[in-house]
């Protein structure tokens, strides 16, 4: 695995952020190549930094002595399998894309291509809540038994609320407007929810996951079902 670049973060110019470097160099690497890094600090910000910008593209780790932090961070292979929590975000990315998609329709009056859109997130939306509460939520454990909780309790909304959009795309096209409204409060809905699972929970998760003698069934699993999830969103007749 060639290793392009080493560096000491403590000589990045004073007016760029240590994060912004890093990402302007892993940038420009392919797949499996690498680059490490030396900090005197804890890296996990600097890391959750990055990792938000290159999403499913990045793996890192990172080993400490006496005098800081030696981190490896390597380009992904497309065909890699993602871990747990990467796979779970590519899923919300996929989900707010097709929103975006719906409520770019919308703008465009589009009505009957937007409903399409809505459709195709329904199937997919479902499939993810159902895994979570299926597969995931057992993993929580009493440490976030507050936040488990609170992620069913969302769930549920998010399930009423699909069923009134649903509503609305079954009515007339005079409910064009109605229809922006509702999919306006599932946005909202979802950019809380997704964060709250992203920075609580996830990392718990992964935590569990790893301690167990079936940890590679349980993710298989999961993959199968968020992945049959899409393919049936994309099978939803689209109307143009």
């Amino acid at each position: 695995m060639p290793c392009c670049y080493v560096l000491d973060l403590r000589l990045v110019p004073a007016h760029v952020s240590p994060h912004s470097y890093v990402y302007s160099l892993l940038r420009e690497l392919g797949p499996d190549e690498s680059l490490r890094a030396w900090t005197p600090d804890d890296p996990t910000l600097l890391m959750a930094q990055i990792q938000h910008q290159m999403r499913h593209k990045l793996v890192w780790s990172s080993v400490f002595d006496q005098t800081g932090w030696l981190i490896t961070m390597r380009i992904r292979n497309a065909d890699e399998p993602l871990p747990l929590a990467d796979t779970l975000r590519r899923n919300h990315e996929q989900m707010d894309g097709r929103l975006v998609q719906a409520f770019t329709y919308l703008g465009c009056r589009d009505w009957r291509a937007a409903v399409g859109e809505v459709a195709s997130l329904d199937v997919a939306l479902r499939t993810h809540i159902v895994t979570e509460n299926e597969l995931l939520a057992p993993l929580g454990g009493a440490s976030v038994a507050e936040a488990t909780a609170i992620m069913r309790r969302e769930h549920d909304d998010v399930l009423v609320q699909l069923e009134m959009i649903a509503e609305v795309c079954a009515s007339s096209v005079e409910n064009c407007q109605e229809l922006e409204t509702w999919l306006g409060l599932l946005a909202a809905s979802l950019n809380k929810h997704e964060h709250r699972e992203e920075s609580l929970l996830f990392p718990r998760w992964m935590r569990v996951l790893m301690q167990l003698p079936s940890r590679n069934e349980l993710l298989t699993e999961v993959r199968s079902r968020l992945d049959e999830g899409m393919l049936r969103s994309l099978s939803v007749p689209q109307i143009h």
